[in-house]
Protein backbone atom coordinates (compact mmCIF):
# COMPACT_ATOMS: atom_id res chain seq x y z
CA UNK A 1 0.00 0.00 0.00
CA UNK A 2 1.41 3.46 -0.90
CA UNK A 3 2.64 5.39 2.14
CA UNK A 4 0.25 8.30 1.53
CA UNK A 5 -2.78 6.05 1.33
CA UNK A 6 -1.67 4.11 4.39
CA UNK A 7 -1.36 7.38 6.36
CA UNK A 8 -4.83 8.49 5.25
CA UNK A 9 -6.41 5.22 6.34
CA UNK A 10 -4.61 5.18 9.67
CA UNK A 11 -5.59 8.80 10.26
CA UNK A 12 -9.21 7.97 9.42
CA UNK A 13 -9.16 4.98 11.79
CA UNK A 14 -7.70 7.08 14.61
CA UNK A 15 -10.40 9.71 14.22
CA UNK A 16 -13.06 7.02 14.17
CA UNK A 17 -11.69 5.37 17.33
CA UNK A 18 -11.66 8.69 19.19
CA UNK A 19 -15.27 9.31 18.19
CA UNK A 20 -16.20 5.77 19.25
CA UNK A 21 -14.67 6.30 22.69
CA UNK A 22 -16.69 9.49 23.07
CA UNK A 23 -19.90 7.61 22.19
CA UNK A 24 -18.93 4.78 24.55
CA UNK A 25 -18.89 7.13 27.52
CA UNK A 26 -21.39 9.82 26.50
CA UNK A 27 -23.79 8.33 23.92
CA UNK A 28 -24.04 4.59 24.45
CA UNK A 29 -27.41 4.63 22.73
CA UNK A 30 -25.65 4.88 19.36
CA UNK A 31 -23.46 1.81 19.93
CA UNK A 32 -24.21 -1.58 18.42
CA UNK A 33 -25.82 -3.95 20.93
CA UNK A 34 -27.30 -7.43 21.04
CA UNK A 35 -30.82 -8.11 22.28
CA UNK A 36 -33.40 -10.93 22.28
CA UNK A 37 -37.08 -10.27 21.60
CA UNK A 38 -38.34 -13.85 21.74
CA UNK A 39 -37.69 -17.30 20.37
CA UNK A 40 -38.21 -16.96 16.62
CA UNK A 41 -35.44 -17.57 14.08
CA UNK A 42 -33.07 -19.20 16.61
CA UNK A 43 -30.57 -20.13 13.91
CA UNK A 44 -30.33 -16.68 12.37
CA UNK A 45 -28.89 -13.35 13.39
CA UNK A 46 -31.18 -10.44 12.58
CA UNK A 47 -29.52 -7.07 12.02
CA UNK A 48 -32.03 -4.38 12.93
CA UNK A 49 -30.86 -1.21 11.20
CA UNK A 50 -31.86 2.12 12.70
CA UNK A 51 -30.73 5.74 12.37
CA UNK A 52 -27.67 6.44 14.50
CA UNK A 53 -29.00 9.79 15.66
CA UNK A 54 -32.71 10.37 16.04
CA UNK A 55 -32.69 14.16 16.06
CA UNK A 56 -34.95 14.66 13.05
CA UNK A 57 -32.40 16.93 11.39
CA UNK A 58 -30.54 14.67 8.94
CA UNK A 59 -31.75 14.74 5.36
CA UNK A 60 -32.96 11.63 3.57
CA UNK A 61 -29.78 10.87 1.66
CA UNK A 62 -27.49 11.70 4.55
CA UNK A 63 -29.40 9.07 6.53
CA UNK A 64 -29.32 6.55 3.71
CA UNK A 65 -25.53 6.37 3.40
CA UNK A 66 -25.08 5.04 6.93
CA UNK A 67 -28.04 2.66 6.61
CA UNK A 68 -26.57 1.37 3.36
CA UNK A 69 -23.25 0.62 5.02
CA UNK A 70 -25.06 -1.32 7.74
CA UNK A 71 -27.02 -3.32 5.13
CA UNK A 72 -23.82 -4.22 3.27
CA UNK A 73 -22.01 -5.15 6.48
CA UNK A 74 -24.91 -7.34 7.65
CA UNK A 75 -25.13 -9.25 4.39
CA UNK A 76 -21.34 -9.69 4.28
CA UNK A 77 -21.47 -11.28 7.75
CA UNK A 78 -24.45 -13.52 6.97
CA UNK A 79 -26.90 -11.50 9.07
CA UNK A 80 -30.43 -10.79 7.86
CA UNK A 81 -30.95 -7.01 7.62
CA UNK A 82 -34.16 -5.14 8.36
CA UNK A 83 -34.42 -1.34 8.33
CA UNK A 84 -36.69 0.19 10.98
CA UNK A 85 -37.76 3.80 10.51
CA UNK A 86 -41.01 3.21 12.38
CA UNK A 87 -39.83 2.72 15.94
CA UNK A 88 -36.84 5.04 15.51
CA UNK A 89 -37.19 8.66 14.50
CA UNK A 90 -36.12 10.50 11.37
CA UNK A 91 -37.49 13.75 9.99
CA UNK A 92 -39.98 11.57 8.06
CA UNK A 93 -41.29 9.82 11.18
CA UNK A 94 -45.10 9.66 11.38
CA UNK A 95 -45.64 7.37 14.36
CA UNK A 96 -47.41 4.60 12.47
CA UNK A 97 -45.53 3.56 9.32
CA UNK A 98 -42.08 2.21 8.61
CA UNK A 99 -41.29 5.26 6.52
CA UNK A 100 -38.16 3.61 5.05
CA UNK A 101 -40.61 1.70 2.84
CA UNK A 102 -42.01 4.95 1.42
CA UNK A 103 -38.67 5.34 -0.34
CA UNK A 104 -36.90 1.97 -0.50
CA UNK A 105 -37.67 -1.73 -0.41
CA UNK A 106 -36.56 -3.78 2.57
CA UNK A 107 -33.23 -5.57 2.01
CA UNK A 108 -34.77 -8.88 3.15
CA UNK A 109 -38.14 -10.61 3.37
CA UNK A 110 -38.39 -10.18 7.14
CA UNK A 111 -41.46 -8.50 8.58
CA UNK A 112 -41.54 -6.19 11.57
CA UNK A 113 -43.48 -8.80 13.54
CA UNK A 114 -40.77 -11.42 12.93
CA UNK A 115 -37.94 -9.08 13.88
CA UNK A 116 -39.48 -8.17 17.21
CA UNK A 117 -40.06 -11.82 18.11
CA UNK A 118 -36.60 -13.08 17.10
CA UNK A 119 -34.05 -14.57 19.45
CA UNK A 120 -30.79 -13.17 18.11
CA UNK A 121 -30.98 -9.50 17.15
CA UNK A 122 -28.24 -6.94 16.75
CA UNK A 123 -29.25 -3.30 16.91
CA UNK A 124 -27.11 -1.41 14.42
CA UNK A 125 -24.66 1.13 15.75
CA UNK A 126 -21.06 2.10 16.15
CA UNK A 127 -18.44 -0.51 16.98
CA UNK A 128 -14.76 -0.03 17.65
CA UNK A 129 -14.01 -1.11 14.08
CA UNK A 130 -15.36 1.22 11.40
CA UNK A 131 -17.59 -0.28 8.73
CA UNK A 132 -16.32 2.29 6.22
CA UNK A 133 -12.50 2.37 6.32
CA UNK A 134 -12.20 3.73 2.76
CA UNK A 135 -14.56 6.69 3.10
CA UNK A 136 -17.26 5.59 0.68
CA UNK A 137 -20.08 8.09 0.04
CA UNK A 138 -17.88 11.01 1.04
CA UNK A 139 -16.66 13.97 -1.04
CA UNK A 140 -13.82 11.96 -2.57
CA UNK A 141 -16.36 10.18 -4.82
CA UNK A 142 -16.16 13.26 -7.07
CA UNK A 143 -12.41 12.93 -7.60
CA UNK A 144 -11.56 9.27 -6.98
CA UNK A 145 -12.90 6.90 -9.63
CA UNK A 146 -12.20 3.80 -7.55
CA UNK A 147 -14.12 5.15 -4.55
CA UNK A 148 -16.99 6.27 -6.76
CA UNK A 149 -17.23 2.87 -8.43
CA UNK A 150 -17.15 1.00 -5.10
CA UNK A 151 -19.79 3.35 -3.71
CA UNK A 152 -21.96 2.89 -6.79
CA UNK A 153 -21.64 -0.89 -6.68
CA UNK A 154 -22.71 -0.97 -3.05
CA UNK A 155 -25.59 1.42 -3.67
CA UNK A 156 -26.96 -0.51 -6.63
CA UNK A 157 -26.59 -3.90 -4.94
CA UNK A 158 -28.22 -3.02 -1.63
CA UNK A 159 -30.66 -0.16 -2.25
CA UNK A 160 -33.82 -0.70 -4.29
CA UNK A 161 -36.32 2.13 -4.75
CA UNK A 162 -39.96 1.73 -3.85
CA UNK A 163 -42.46 1.21 -6.65
CA UNK A 164 -44.07 4.56 -5.84
CA UNK A 165 -40.79 6.42 -6.25
CA UNK A 166 -39.98 4.62 -9.52
CA UNK A 167 -43.43 5.47 -10.86
CA UNK A 168 -42.77 9.18 -10.22
CA UNK A 169 -39.35 8.95 -11.86
CA UNK A 170 -40.61 7.15 -14.97
CA UNK A 171 -43.40 9.65 -15.56
CA UNK A 172 -41.18 12.70 -15.14
CA UNK A 173 -38.26 11.27 -17.14
CA UNK A 174 -40.49 10.87 -20.19
CA UNK A 175 -41.98 14.33 -19.88
CA UNK A 176 -38.57 15.99 -19.41
CA UNK A 177 -36.71 13.93 -22.04
CA UNK A 178 -34.24 13.63 -19.20
CA UNK A 179 -31.53 11.72 -21.07
CA UNK A 180 -30.80 14.81 -23.20
CA UNK A 181 -30.70 17.36 -20.34
CA UNK A 182 -27.97 19.24 -18.56
CA UNK A 183 -28.73 18.42 -14.95
CA UNK A 184 -28.15 21.45 -12.70
CA UNK A 185 -28.23 21.21 -8.92
CA UNK A 186 -27.70 24.08 -6.50
CA UNK A 187 -28.68 24.49 -2.86
CA UNK A 188 -29.70 27.76 -1.25
CA UNK A 189 -31.78 28.56 1.87
CA UNK A 190 -30.13 27.19 5.03
CA UNK A 191 -26.91 26.17 3.26
CA UNK A 192 -26.32 29.77 2.18
CA UNK A 193 -27.82 31.74 5.06
CA UNK A 194 -26.65 29.58 7.97
CA UNK A 195 -23.36 28.43 6.43
CA UNK A 196 -23.38 25.30 8.64
CA UNK A 197 -19.91 24.42 9.87
CA UNK A 198 -18.39 21.44 8.09
CA UNK A 199 -20.88 21.50 5.21
CA UNK A 200 -19.93 22.19 1.60
CA UNK A 201 -19.67 25.81 0.47
CA UNK A 202 -22.22 26.49 -2.25
CA UNK A 203 -21.46 28.44 -5.43
CA UNK A 204 -23.07 31.82 -5.98
CA UNK A 205 -25.85 32.14 -8.53
CA UNK A 206 -23.49 34.11 -10.77
CA UNK A 207 -20.90 31.33 -10.64
CA UNK A 208 -23.59 28.83 -11.57
CA UNK A 209 -24.84 31.02 -14.42
CA UNK A 210 -21.37 31.18 -15.98
CA UNK A 211 -20.95 27.42 -15.89
CA UNK A 212 -24.45 26.75 -17.23
CA UNK A 213 -23.84 29.16 -20.11
CA UNK A 214 -20.62 27.28 -20.89
CA UNK A 215 -22.42 23.92 -21.03
CA UNK A 216 -25.46 25.28 -22.88
CA UNK A 217 -23.33 26.96 -25.55
CA UNK A 218 -21.31 23.78 -25.99
CA UNK A 219 -24.14 21.24 -26.08
CA UNK A 220 -27.30 23.25 -26.93
CA UNK A 221 -29.28 21.10 -24.49
CA UNK A 222 -32.21 21.84 -22.18
CA UNK A 223 -31.51 22.41 -18.49
CA UNK A 224 -33.11 20.26 -15.82
CA UNK A 225 -32.91 22.42 -12.71
CA UNK A 226 -33.12 21.12 -9.14
CA UNK A 227 -33.10 23.67 -6.32
CA UNK A 228 -35.28 24.26 -3.29
CA UNK A 229 -34.68 28.02 -3.28
CA UNK A 230 -37.30 30.19 -4.99
CA UNK A 231 -34.94 33.14 -5.43
CA UNK A 232 -32.37 30.95 -7.20
CA UNK A 233 -35.06 29.49 -9.45
CA UNK A 234 -36.37 32.95 -10.36
CA UNK A 235 -32.87 34.19 -11.12
CA UNK A 236 -31.93 31.26 -13.35
CA UNK A 237 -35.34 31.20 -15.05
CA UNK A 238 -34.94 34.89 -15.93
CA UNK A 239 -31.47 34.21 -17.32
CA UNK A 240 -32.20 31.07 -19.35
CA UNK A 241 -35.93 31.23 -20.03
CA UNK A 242 -37.76 28.29 -21.53
CA UNK A 243 -34.76 25.99 -21.73
CA UNK A 244 -35.12 25.59 -17.96
CA UNK A 245 -37.13 22.49 -17.12
CA UNK A 246 -38.40 21.34 -13.73
CA UNK A 247 -40.49 18.42 -12.53
CA UNK A 248 -44.25 18.86 -12.79
CA UNK A 249 -44.72 18.88 -9.02
CA UNK A 250 -41.90 21.26 -8.09
CA UNK A 251 -42.36 23.87 -5.40
CA UNK A 252 -39.89 26.38 -4.01
CA UNK A 253 -39.15 27.88 -0.63
CA UNK A 254 -39.56 31.63 -0.48
CA UNK A 255 -39.19 34.15 2.33
CA UNK A 256 -36.94 31.81 4.30
CA UNK A 257 -35.76 33.74 7.36
CA UNK A 258 -32.64 31.69 8.02
CA UNK A 259 -33.24 31.21 11.73
CA UNK A 260 -32.91 27.42 11.72
CA UNK A 261 -32.17 24.46 9.43
CA UNK A 262 -34.94 23.59 6.99
CA UNK A 263 -35.96 20.42 8.80
CA UNK A 264 -36.76 22.49 11.90
CA UNK A 265 -38.37 25.38 10.03
CA UNK A 266 -42.02 25.77 9.10
CA UNK A 267 -41.34 26.03 5.37
CA UNK A 268 -41.30 22.42 4.18
CA UNK A 269 -44.19 20.53 2.62
CA UNK A 270 -46.34 19.13 5.43
CA UNK A 271 -46.87 15.72 3.82
CA UNK A 272 -43.59 14.08 4.85
CA UNK A 273 -44.06 11.05 2.61
CA UNK A 274 -44.60 13.09 -0.54
CA UNK A 275 -41.85 15.52 0.41
CA UNK A 276 -39.30 12.73 0.67
CA UNK A 277 -40.49 10.84 -2.40
CA UNK A 278 -40.44 13.95 -4.59
CA UNK A 279 -36.96 14.89 -3.41
CA UNK A 280 -35.63 11.38 -3.99
CA UNK A 281 -37.21 11.25 -7.44
CA UNK A 282 -35.49 14.52 -8.42
CA UNK A 283 -32.11 13.21 -7.32
CA UNK A 284 -32.63 10.00 -9.32
CA UNK A 285 -33.59 12.09 -12.36
CA UNK A 286 -30.36 14.10 -12.01
CA UNK A 287 -28.46 10.80 -12.29
CA UNK A 288 -30.20 10.13 -15.62
CA UNK A 289 -29.14 13.41 -17.27
CA UNK A 290 -26.61 13.49 -20.11
CA UNK A 291 -24.54 16.24 -18.48
CA UNK A 292 -24.22 17.50 -14.93
CA UNK A 293 -23.34 20.80 -13.26
CA UNK A 294 -23.67 20.85 -9.50
CA UNK A 295 -22.56 21.89 -6.09
CA UNK A 296 -21.35 19.46 -3.45
CA UNK A 297 -24.05 18.27 -1.05
CA UNK A 298 -25.24 14.94 0.32
CA UNK A 299 -27.84 14.94 -2.46
CA UNK A 300 -25.48 15.61 -5.35
CA UNK A 301 -23.17 12.87 -4.08
CA UNK A 302 -26.09 10.46 -4.36
CA UNK A 303 -26.87 11.45 -7.96
CA UNK A 304 -23.21 11.32 -8.90
CA UNK A 305 -22.72 7.88 -7.36
CA UNK A 306 -25.91 6.57 -8.94
CA UNK A 307 -24.76 7.82 -12.36
CA UNK A 308 -21.33 6.18 -11.84
CA UNK A 309 -19.34 7.98 -14.50
CA UNK A 310 -21.94 7.94 -17.27
CA UNK A 311 -22.27 11.71 -17.69
CA UNK A 312 -20.92 12.82 -21.07
CA UNK A 313 -19.55 15.92 -19.35
CA UNK A 314 -19.70 17.26 -15.81
CA UNK A 315 -18.58 20.04 -13.53
CA UNK A 316 -18.66 19.95 -9.73
CA UNK A 317 -18.05 23.11 -7.72
CA UNK A 318 -15.50 22.19 -5.06
CA UNK A 319 -15.29 25.29 -2.88
CA UNK A 320 -14.30 23.71 0.41
CA UNK A 321 -16.22 23.61 3.68
CA UNK A 322 -17.81 26.27 5.82
CA UNK A 323 -15.55 26.89 8.87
Amino acid sequence: MPIGLKFQREHRQLGYHIKYLYYFFARRDVLQKRISYGGMNPNDIIYLIKPDFQNGVEGLLSLVYRQLLYIAMAQKNGYIPYVDWKNYKTQYYDGKNNVWEFFFKQPSNLTENEVYKSKNVYLSGWTFKTIDPEGLFEAKVFADKRIREKSSKMLCEHIHFSDEVLSIVDKEATSLNISECIGVYIRGTDYVKLKPSGEYVQPSVDQMKCKIHEFENKYNAPIFLVTEDGDIFDNLKKEFGDIIRIVSFDTFIRNYEGKDVLSKSDVLEKDKKLRGQKYLAKMILLAKCKYFVGSMTQGSKFSYILNNGNYSDEYIFDLGLYP
